[in-house]
């Protein structure tokens, strides 16, 4: 499938896409999602551009497949406690996270990203529903629970504009659910170099925040639950032995744990 429609920002969908692939053909794969490796396949791209190594290669495919694990379980227990929800998942991607969730048949799911993110979508997943970035929310309705799962929405978006749709979702739902990938500030400024696609594709990022409580101030109706943070997973007994040991350092050690915002869970409404 052609994917020349597709730059910037859209383009970092492959990047994750990339991580995702390389974990379920990993000997222990983390999240194993089942679509990855097909899509990659399916779509006609050039992953070298995005200029991976074996080392990084790794780092992503270790943070996408933990994360990914968060996102899914969270939803999960949402919509198994609602089975009316309404989940988005905003700034979606390639992610096969519609075909991963089990959904009660009551439970509506949208995919929300770029128009050319999107048109890419139908013609991958072409059973699931997508909305084109704009005024897709005025669509939809207001008076059932909504979780959104926001995994590396933040970064791409302005120190305005992430506010503002944060405000705009806790004013349009009655109750619901923001599940929110964090980024410190030193993992902003760090992202670059850690991961050159970002300069690759020409990307601006925003500067991250280190209180996990900030996010309340930017949207008053939200209050902050939880923090699942990716170097107390499970799941990094799966990593080789160096990462397991870095992981376990950097959770002993304050300064470094505050590093790893991890998957950051908001709620609004009536009690969850």
């Amino acid at each position: 499938m052609n994917t020349a429609a597709l730059s910037g920002v859209g383009e970092a969908a492959f990047i994750t896409l990339h991580a995702r692939a390389l974990d379920a053909a990993a000997p222990q794969p983390i999240l194993a999602d089942p679509h990855a490796n097909r899509v990659v396949e399916a779509v006609d791209y050039d992953f070298a551009r995005l200029g991976p190594t074996p080392k990084l290669d790794l780092k992503e495919r270790l943070s996408a497949g933990i994360r990914g694990v968060i996102f899914d379980g969270w939803v999960q227990e949402f919509v198994d406690r609602h089975p009316d929800a309404v989940v988005l998942d905003l700034g979606c991607g390639l992610d096969s996270r519609a075909y991963r969730v089990r959904r009660p048949t009551g439970v509506d799911w949208y995919d929300v990203d770029l128009p050319a993110v999107i048109d890419l979508r139908r013609r991958l997943y072409p059973e699931t529903g997508e909305l084109a970035a704009g005024r897709w929310l005025d669509h939809l309705p207001a008076d059932r629970p909504m979780v959104a799962v926001m995994d590396g929405l933040y970064p791409f978006r302005s120190p305005r504009s992430f506010p503002a749709l944060l405000n705009r979702l806790s004013a349009h739902f009655d109750l619901g659910a923001l599940l929110i990938l964090g980024y410190s500030r030193l993992s902003s400024r760090m992202l670059p170099r850690v991961l050159p696609a970002v300069n690759t594709l020409g990307i601006t990022l925003n500067d991250g925040f280190d209180d996990p409580h900030d996010v309340e101030r930017w949207a008053p109706a939200l209050r902050f639950v939880e923090q699942r943070r990716l170097i107390d997973s499970p799941d990094v007994a799966k990593m080789p032995p160096g990462y397991r040991f870095r992981s376990r350092l950097m959770a002993r050690i304050p300064w470094l744990a505050r590093m790893d915002k991890g998957v950051l869970r908001y709620e609004f409404g009536v009690a969850q």
